[in-house]
């Protein structure tokens, strides 16, 4: 009101002085000062600096006419804008966590930025809404990497909430794209002081300065794993992977592919239990000194002129790692030599022994493995030149340990082989004979168009190398691989706990010659077979049906069901207590009596 009062020494109703008491605001006019309740204010914009005539019936008529012109107040000045008062929380505590603050960011991240206020708006997130600490958590921990550093740029909430799960987080997988910088890397992974197990997909070149910076940022790390693809380079060397493997004492699993060009190289840890070197190539040197490596798997290149003395590696491996329990060496340069290398050196906790495409191992080489382990899990012996005879012997060694057998790419053996095999280990559970029951010579383009030339020109002793027949009946065996076998004209399985048969590949498997009564199988692989024999598959394993086709029922006079078996199942798989029963719950039926659904994957 300053510059408007001209009249200082006029007495002022107590109606119009203002009270600045008042915290709830005020009841009275702010044009006029009368009260507000039934009031209706006679004071316009137009008439607010016109003089009103008094009248003798008005109550307020000892107001002078210059006092209403002068005294009249004006409407007080808007309040300021309220501001956000920080609320106080515990450390740790994420219940007062806003997510209407939004930080600004960059016009790069649109798309992110929009399918996370699109999850927002999913949370039911209002303007003013919070969402809860446990909620925000479990949603922003299943994103990945990438989004993840996206949703900081949301608001300040969902900023401090990323940040704590990159504190915590402990296992990490991350794909380095093409062309990427070393920062990139080391800047993801500061944010995981905490971080155990790590997973690297490169794209990119990788050399000793990625390990260096692994190395920095990940004091506590457990777990390395460094996969490489086509558009990318290992470049790593010997000595600087047995440096970093010296240097990181808590390293206990290592893991790297693409390591063509470590050359000779000195592995020395006390805390390394399992490594895993792939695309190994001329090495003139192979040094192990972990006395705690329980896991080790080789996989060397197949090139012709690899020059790499596994027999040497194979004696220095048994002596300074005295514990090791699962061995698997990938090299087409195993012999005989390496088998007896590795029976020398008496590794009393081998329980896993794996060696592949070593076509210079045969019968003698199983018999100096079984002389010497004889306790093996896991033995595969998948590319070499073993005979029925060797399969022979491994049933005799191992009839009660072994659970794991593998003979792929074995031109040598025999359904018959195979078949024994079935027979003489109770407890197999996987069994893998792929392009092992096979005739290279009709396996060929050209001999595929003149089949019935070929075999009419094929002597008749040869004849049953071409037309095998394999009936396996097994209680305990769950996966069998039989893909390639082309000589395979016969096929019956009565196997109740099989689950995955792989038949890819057999051309001259007969459809009126197959009977598979395995209940529990849920995924046959038929890639590569006739569209008959596919049919037969979808027939002999279809689900179409109900559990009332399989077992039809004939109710008893005394009330009871019995159940007519039928006659495609043996009585060994069905359950002993269904073939007669008294009246129970339909849901308990149905989950003990239905079948589980089956599917023919055909690529």
């Amino acid at each position: 009101m300053k510059g408007r009062l001209s009249h200082p020494s006029t007495p002022i109703p107590n109606d119009f002085v203002r009270k600045t008491g008042k915290k709830r605001g005020g009841y009275n006019c702010g044009r006029c000062g009368l009260p507000k309740k039934g009031h209706v204010c006679d004071f316009t914009k137009d008439s607010i600096n016109e003089v009103p005539t008094p009248t003798s019936g008005d109550a307020k008529s000892f107001v002078s006419p210059s006092m209403s012109s002068v005294i009249r107040p004006q409407p007080p000045p808007p309040p300021p804008p309220r501001q956000a008062v920080p609320q106080l929380r515990r450390a740790l505590s994420f219940d007062d966590i806003g997510v209407t603050d939004e930080s600004p960011g960059s016009d790069d991240d649109d798309d992110e930025r929009e399918e996370l206020l699109d999850l927002e708006s999913e949370l039911d997130i209002s303007g003013s809404g919070k969402l809860p600490a446990n909620c925000l958590w479990e949603v922003l921990k299943r994103l990945p990497p990438s989004s993840l550093l996206s949703s900081a740029k949301v608001c300040k909430g969902w900023r401090d909430v990323s940040r704590r799960i990159w504190r915590s987080a402990e296992e990490l997988r991350l794909g380095v794209p093409v062309n990427a910088q070393i920062g990139l890397v080391g800047s993801v992974l500061k944010k995981c002081p905490g971080l155990v197990k790590l997973s690297l997909r490169m794209k990119s070149d990788v050399d000793a300065t990625m390990l260096a910076c692994i190395a920095f940022s990940c004091p506590n790390l457990d777990s390395l794993e460094i996969l490489t693809s086509d558009t990318s380079v290992n470049r790593i060397t010997g000595d600087e992977l047995g440096r970093f493997v010296a240097e990181k004492r808590c390293l206990t699993n290592l893991k790297m592919e693409g390591c063509s060009n470590l050359g000779g190289f000195t592995l020395s840890s006390t805390s390394l239990s399992a490594l895993c070197l792939s695309d190994l190539f001329c090495h003139s040197k192979m040094v192990f000194n972990c006395p705690n490596l329980k896991e080790i798997s080789l996989e060397f290149s197949r090139q012709e002129n690899d020059n790499t003395d596994l027999t040497a590696m194979v004696d220095g491996l048994g002596k300074s790692c005295p514990r090791l329990q699962n061995i698997h060496v990938a090299s087409v340069r195993l012999t005989h030599a390496v088998v007896l290398a590795l029976t020398a050196a008496n590794l009393r906790g081998l329980r896993m022994l794996s060696l592949v495409l070593g076509s210079e191992i045969t019968d003698a080489s199983v018999a100096a493995i079984s002389s010497s382990y004889s306790w093996l899990e896991l033995l595969d012996l998948s590319g070499s030149s073993i005979t029925d005879s060797g399969i022979g012997m491994i049933c005799n060694v191992f009839p009660e340990t072994l659970s794991n057998l593998l003979l792929a790419l074995c031109p040598n053996i025999t359904s018959s082989g195979i078949q024994f095999a079935a027979a003489q280990l109770p407890n197999l559970e996987l069994m893998d004979c792929g392009m092992s029951i096979c005739n290279p010579d009709l396996d060929s383009p050209t001999s595929q168009k003149n089949d019935n030339v070929e075999l009419q020109r094929t002597p008749s002793s040869k004849l049953h190398l071409i037309y095998q027949k394999l009936i396996i009946k097994h209680s305990r065996l769950k996966k069998l691989s039989l893909w390639g076998c082309s000589s395979l004209d016969s096929l019956y399985l009565n196997c109740p706990e099989l689950n995955d048969l792989n038949l890819n590949s057999c051309i001259n498997l007969n459809p009126e010659r197959l009977l598979l009564q395995c209940p529990n199988l849920e995924s046959v692989h038929a890639s590569g077979c006739e569209d008959t024999l596919v049919e037969t598959l979808k027939n002999q394993v279809s689900d179409d049906f109900t559990a009332e086709d399989y077992f039809p029922c004939k109710r008893l006079p005394d009330g009871s069901k019995r159940i007519r078996v039928p006659l495609l199942y043996s009585p060994q798989v069905i359950p002993r207590s269904l073939h007669h029963y008294k009246p129970f719950d339909d849901a308990k039926r149905k989950r003990r009596i239905s079948k589980q659904r089956s599917a023919v994957l055909v690529y």
